[in-house]
């Protein structure tokens, strides 16, 4: 590992100590009561931290965290089922409720900290003091024994690369070589069904860094050369994945799945901060899980890919969803265009996620501005849809299609009038300087400009960290119009008054038809490509631009 690199991921580790020491106790004796998992994870991480020196902590400031740490370490280990005759056995619970001592087991806890446990146990058993030792070395036997991990490969998704994982570490750790074939044959068809059909939890962020740490596990303890090298390459995979969707910090285009931490500010960072280190090192860790144990270190390549883009971009990608059997349910194609400031991204089709929460599509901006410092960095709008509630800028309803072009969206929602709906769009606008009217808005967002119509009335509410905007539906339906330049691009223009008298100009308005045939959408960006949509319900009517309909004959598997 680079000394860069590693001093970044030093550093990590020191700050996620130094939150872990700074965590209030509940009554119980646990941080979380919530997810049993981050207990584990910030006392991981301040043992580690202690046990290799603690620079700059006093002498009894070591002692506490040393102390500490062991003491919930145990304290998670022993709510494992250690009872070979339960159907639960070799599991932890996730959500500790009142009483943490009745909480019953629950399936997902072993998937990523076992793996983290593994790992954790081979990097710290030489400090480990000797009853944590024993209790550890205990718990993974019984992993082993319990079979948790003995799931065969039918939706290909994320549980089963962490299964797949655990039978990789398992078989190293007990010298178990029909569990190491085993386990590799299992990464081998999961590389080539990503591969062949793509990958299916497309920006999904939780989920994405499952599988790259699951496997950098196998990366970093696994001497088999087999299986090192399946985790090696999948590793790459999924490394040249999230390169192609970054932007200094920033998560670009859709995501299958989204977590207050993700949406409307990429908050889960650290993994992101260790390799590439072009935006400040986070402050919290809302998802700390294994970030400063792994000295993985991604390839040039992938750096390259990610930080190093000499001019504007758009990548096209198709996903075949489709689980072992390899049927194909379904297709979808996903589309970003990324600038050195900023970034558009969306999936064409409407898909129904785990617990809706999809992001259609959004503008994203870097991390390493002092505009997303203060707050949010996407901007986006959507239809409220269920589990949506007031200040939680996520859940988006079935409704809607989307025309998506270079730095251009341009979303129309047409909701059928018998149908229980939210009968009002939401908006998330970073902080910026802004311009408002009555249906339009233009941002002036650090390096970046953004000019913003609706088809319907739109009203602007400031609070600490965004602007949050809403637009009424008439007879169900509204629509959106969205355009970002890069300030370099603006020739000429370099205040937000100058760039809404260009953006604002009559022949740039975009025109609104609400017709009994359809509700259409008709813009001319600034290249002057005219761009179309047209729906009726759910059913496009035209999706043109140029005249051309949208085709997706050059949207490739990654």
């Amino acid at each position: 590992m680079k000394r860069e690199t590693n001093d970044r991921r030093l550093l990590v580790l020191r700050l996620a100590a130094e939150q872990a020491l700074a965590l209030p106790l509940t009554e119980s004796g646990y941080w979380f009561h919530n997810d049993l998992r981050d207990n584990f994870y910030f006392a991981s991480h301040l043992f580690a931290y202690a046990a290799e020196g603690a620079p700059g902590w006093t002498g009894e400031t070591k002692k506490t965290a040393a102390d500490l740490s062991v003491r919930m370490l145990r304290q998670v280990l022993a709510l494992q089922d250690q009872n070979p005759d339960s159907p639960m056995y070799g599991h932890w619970p996730l959500n500790l409720g009142t009483d943490p001592a009745a909480a019953k087991p629950h399936k997902l806890p072993v998937e990523l900290m076992g793996c983290l446990l593994i790992l954790f146990h081979e990097r710290m058993q030489h400090a480990l003091p000797p009853e944590l030792g024993s209790e550890l070395q205990a718990a993974l036997q019984h992993i082993y024994k319990s079979g948790v991990y003995r799931h065969p490969l039918a939706s290909m998704h994320h549980h089963e690369a962490k299964h797949t994982a655990l039978k990789l570490l398992l078989g190293h750790q007990f010298a178990d070589e029909a569990l190491l074939r085993e386990g590799t044959a299992c990464a081998r068809r999961l590389l080539d069904h990503v591969h062949t059909f793509g990958f299916k939890e497309y920006g999904c962020l939780p989920w994405h860094w499952h599988w790259i740490q699951a496997f950098t596990c196998v990366w970093e303890i696994v001497e088999d050369e087999q299986a090192r090298k399946a985790a090696e390459e999948l590793l790459d995979y999924l490394w040249r994945l999230r390169a192609e969707s970054y932007l200094r910090g920033a998560w670009v285009g859709p995501q299958s799945r989204i977590w207050p931490h993700d949406a409307p500010k990429d908050t889960n960072t650290p993994h992101d901060y260790i390799q590439f280190g072009d935006f400040p090192a986070p402050t919290a860790f809302p998802r700390l899980e294994g970030s400063a144990f792994f000295t993985y270190e991604v390839s040039e390549a992938v750096r390259e890919a990610a930080m190093n883009r000499k001019a504007p971009c758009a990548f096209k990608r198709k996903i075949r969803f489709a689980g072992a059997d390899e049927k194909v349910e379904s297709e979808a194609h996903t589309y970003a265009y990324l600038t050195n400031d900023y970034a558009v991204g969306g999936i064409w089709e409407r898909r129904d996620e785990f617990d809706n929460e999809q992001l259609r599509w959004d503008v994203s901006l870097p991390l390493d501005t002092e505009k997303t410092a203060l707050g949010v960095n996407q901007l986006y709008f959507f239809h409220p849809g269920v589990h949506y509630t007031p200040g939680d800028d996520r859940h988006a309803s079935s409704y809607g299609q989307v025309l998506l072009d270079k730095d251009t969206v341009i979303a129309v929602w047409d909701v059928p009038p018998d149908t229980e709906a939210a009968d009002t769009l939401v908006g998330c606008l970073p902080k910026g300087e802004w311009h408002t009217e009555e249906r339009s808005a233009y941002g002036k967002l650090g390096q970046v400009f953004v000019a913003i119509h609706l088809m319907q009335p739109l009203t602007v509410t400031e609070r600490h960290d965004r602007l949050s905007a809403a637009s009424p539906f008439s007879h169900g339906r509204n629509a959106v119009v969205l355009e970002a330049m890069g300030t370099a691009e603006a020739s000429g223009v370099k205040t937000l008054d100058e760039w809404r008298a260009l953006a604002g100009a009559p022949v740039r308005q975009p025109v609104f038809e609400d017709g009994e045939e359809a509700l259409s959408v008709a813009y001319t960006t600034r290249r002057g490509e005219r761009l179309q949509l047209a729906v009726r319900g759910e059913t496009i009517v035209q999706r043109t631009v140029d005249g051309m309909a949208v085709a997706f004959d050059d949207y490739t598997i990654f």
